[in-house]
């Protein structure tokens, strides 16, 4: 099956926030995210929260089909991140929510 369109770019969001930037040669020293550095570290929860949102924006922006990330949430709950926001793509708004 083909995934175009918006739901492509879906896909491409969902990939790139489950890829852990520099770890791989393969891709793209821009591609993926750093939200694993978050992970057990003594940060406030502002902070954590504050950063997490920057990384999943930086991950997110790159893409020239995304024109822009909002309201983008995170949560750290039991050692496990969860996140949701809103893409938008040339091609319409998708959400976009994982739980690494």
């Amino acid at each position: 099956e083909t995934v175009e369109g918006a739901e492509a770019v879906r896909v491409w969001a969902w990939l790139a926030l489950h890829t852990t930037r520099f770890r791989h040669e393969i891709y793209s020293r821009a591609y993926g995210t750093e939200l694993e550095n978050l992970m057990g570290q003594p940060y406030t929860e502002a902070l954590k929260q504050s950063e997490a949102q920057r990384y999943v924006r930086e991950a997110l922006e790159i893409n020239p089909y995304i024109s822009a990330v909002e309201d983008v949430g995170v949560d750290f709950d039991d050692g496990r991140l969860s996140i949701s926001c809103t893409v938008r793509t040339i091609y319409g708004t998708s959400e976009v929510r994982l739980h690494v």
